[in-house]
């Protein structure tokens, strides 16, 4: 049976600024190329759960404004910056150094996808999915 899987997203998280062995994904961690910051913590609606939000940008601004979530679908939040957006939700510990069953979202396309994150030698891979067929 052949399986075909369309990867949508795959974001590397390098180390965080303290670079001890980790058991959990919880803290600060900086995409590759140090384009921005994503700090991971118990989701609020819940705390079993990991959730990521976007904390520093290397480039905040846009011609002098600040940089939006421009492809965003729902066009009511075009216009939020993109310091503060949640990029990571629900990430629920199924293994050691394994987190799946979440949503990653990606503003440059303002899609969101179903995703996982992997803990290797103190980087996270995140992969996201947008289609599967069996």
């Amino acid at each position: 049976m052949a399986r075909l899987a369309l990867l949508a997203a795959a974001l590397v998280l390098a180390a965080p600024a303290a670079a001890q062995p980790r058991a959990d994904i919880g803290g600060r961690w900086a995409t590759e190329g140090f384009a921005s910051i994503v700090e991971f913590r118990p989701c609020a609606a819940d705390p079993q759960t990991q959730c990521g939000r976007i904390v520093w940008l290397w480039s905040p601004n846009e011609r002098g404004r600040p940089r939006t979530d421009a492809r965003n679908p729902d066009a009511g939040l075009r216009s939020r910056p993109l310091l503060g957006v949640e990029l990571v939700q629900g990430l629920r510990q199924t293994a050691p150094g394994v987190w799946t069953q979440g949503r990653l979202y990606n503003p440059d396309d303002g899609r969101t996808y179903g995703g996982s994150v992997r803990l290797k030698g103190g980087v996270l891979e995140l992969e996201g999915c947008a289609l599967k067929v069996v």
